[in-house]
C-alpha cells in the first residue's frame, strides 16, 4: 500500500475519530449521541438512520442472549483518499471491528470476535465540525428483527469434546488463518492468493468456504472445484445455493437440521440441546433468507457458553457467534461434513 501523505493521515485519524464514536455510541445504545456525528444531507441522515437500526438490533440480541457488551475498538484501513476541496473527502476504507463481551453465565470472562465490512464513506466540514456526510456498505448486522425473539430456549450448551481428527482441525486452521481483515485473523489479514478474491462480484463467501472444505480434505467434483489456470471457482464452489445443492447431492455433508432460530435450538429426543449444539468445529452453516440461500461461514469453536462461534469471507468474520447479525425471517441449514476421518463425538 502507498504511504498516506501528510494530508490524507490527517484525514484519516479525523475519519477513524468519527467511526470510533459511532461505533461506540451504536454498541452502548446511545443512539441520541449519533445525531451530532452526521450532516444535515439526506444522505448523511439515511446513514444516521441505518447506524441508529444498528443500535437497536445490537441491544436487542445483547438482551435476548445474556450478553453485555464490554466496548468496540475499530481501525479503518484507507486505500482510497479523495480531496474535493477543502471541506470535503471521500474514502474507500476496511472498518476493522473488534468487539469484546462477557456471557451472564461466565461473567468472570471477556470474550473477543471480530468483524470486517468495506465502506465508501465521505465527511464534511460542517458548522466548524467534521461529520459523516456518507456510509455505504454492506451491512453486517442490518436486519428488520433479531433472530429468536418469543423463542425461550437456551443459548449455547456443552461444547463438544476434542479431539476432532486431523482433517476437520485443518479446515479450522485454514479459516482462522484466512478469514481476511476481521481483528483475530491471520496472515496479515490477506485472503489465500493462489485463490480470486470475489469480493465485488457477488461476494467471496461460498468460495472461502470451498477453500476450507479442500484444506480438510474434501476432494473436487464435477459440480464443486476450482480451476487455477482460469482462476475461476465452479457454481458449487463460488455460489452459497450451489454449495447446498453440492452438499446435499454429493454425500460429503448430512443435513443435521434447518429451520428458524427456534427450530435449530429447540430440545428435541435426538438433540437434546438443540440441534445446533450437534455441530463440530469444521461444520458448516447456510443461511437463507427470502427463499435464497444468501450466505455459508463455517464453525471454528465454540465459546465458553457453548455457543458455536464462526468465520466468513465477504463482511469478514473470525469467532462471531453463530446467529449474529440473523433475523426472524433468517432460515438455517446445518451441515455436519463428512471428512475423511471421522471425529470421535460422531
Amino acid at each position: 500500500m502507498v504511504p498516506l501523505t501528510p494530508e490524507e493521515a490527517q484525514a484519516k485519524q479525523i475519519l477513524n475519530q468519527l467511526v470510533q464514536s459511532q461505533q461506540t455510541a451504536i454498541i452502548s445504545g446511545r443512539p441520541q449521541a449519533l445525531g451530532p456525528l452526521y450532516a444535515a444531507s439526506s444522505e448523511a441522515q439515511e446513514a444516521l438512520q441505518i447506524a441508529e437500526t444498528r443500535s437497536r438490533y445490537l441491544a436487542t440480541w445483547a438482551r435476548l442472549r445474556q450478553v453485555k457488551w464490554e466496548g468496540v475498538k475499530v481501525e479503518t484501513i484507507t486505500p482510497a483518499v479523495a480531496f474535493h476541496g477543502h471541506d470535503q473527502v471521500s474514502f474507500y476504507a476496511v472498518e476493522r471491528e473488534r468487539y469484546t463481551y462477557r456471557l451472564k453465565s461466565h461473567p468472570r470472562e471477556v470474550l473477543v470476535f471480530g468483524i470486517a465490512s468495506r465502506h465508501y464513506l465521505a465527511i464534511i466540514r460542517e458548522d466548524g465540525r467534521w461529520k459523516l456526510s456518507r456510509d455505504d456498505f454492506t451491512n453486517p448486522v442490518l436486519p428488520e428483527d433479531t433472530a429468536g425473539l418469543g423463542v425461550n430456549t437456551p443459548y449455547g450448551g456443552q461444547p463438544p469434546k476434542k479431539p476432532w481428527g486431523t482433517h476437520r482441525l485443518a479446515a479450522v486452521t485454514y479459516a482462522d488463518l484466512y478469514c481476511g481483515q476481521a481483528p483475530g485473523c491471520g496472515n496479515q489479514h490477506r485472503y489465500n492468493s493462489d485463490y480470486r478474491n470475489y469480493n465485488g462480484d457477488g461476494g467471496d463467501c461460498t468460495n472461502f468456504i470451498s477453500q476450507v472444505l479442500r484444506a480438510g480434505g474434501i476432494r473436487p467434483s464435477w459440480s464443486w472445484n476450482y480451476d487455477h489456470s482460469s482462476d475461476e471457482g465452479s457454481g458449487g464452489w463460488t455460489n452459497a445455493g450451489g454449495l447446498v445443492d453440492f452438499l446435499r447431492d454429493s454425500g460429503k455433508a448430512t443435513l443435521v437440521a434447518e429451520g428458524s432460530y427456534g427450530e435449530v435450538t429447540r430440545t428435541t429426543p435426538q438433540y437434546p440441546e438443540g440441534a445446533i449444539e450437534s455441530l463440530v468445529p469444521g461444520d458448516l452453516i447456510s443461511y437463507q433468507e427470502h427463499g435464497r440461500i444468501k450466505h455459508s461461514a463455517v464453525i471454528v469453536g465454540y465459546n465458553p457458553g457453548g455457543v458455536p462461534i464462526t468465520d466468513a469471507h465477504t463482511n469478514d468474520r473470525y469467532h462471531v457467534p453463530w446467529d449474529f447479525g440473523w433475523s426472524g425471517k433468517t432460515t438455517f441449514y446445518l451441515w455436519h461434513i463428512h471428512y475423511p476421518d471421522v471425529p470421535v463425538n460422531h
